[in-house]
């Protein structure tokens, strides 16, 4: 859950110059948050079940991240 809050306000701070997220970038970071909240319900906290869900999750969000950055830079 931190992670996607975490990476949502990287994502903004790296976009700079832009004054709003993406409607691309923001699904993205959703997706992260749904994805993370569902890893915490279905594992034991601190096991290595629930780490390799959110590393997945994190994955997703990356892969997301980057078309989502290519069609902000397409829209430009």
């Amino acid at each position: 859950m931190k992670t996607a809050f975490t990476l949502l306000v990287l994502s903004t701070t790296l976009l700079g110059c832009s004054n709003s997220i993406s409607p691309e970038l923001n699904q993205c970071a959703q997706q992260n948050y749904q994805c993370e909240r569902s890893c915490e319900m279905q594992n034991t906290p601190e096991t290595m079940s629930l780490q390799v869900c959110t590393d997945k999750c994190i994955e997703q969000y990356n892969a997301c991240k980057a078309q989502a950055e290519k069609i902000t830079e397409s829209k430009r």
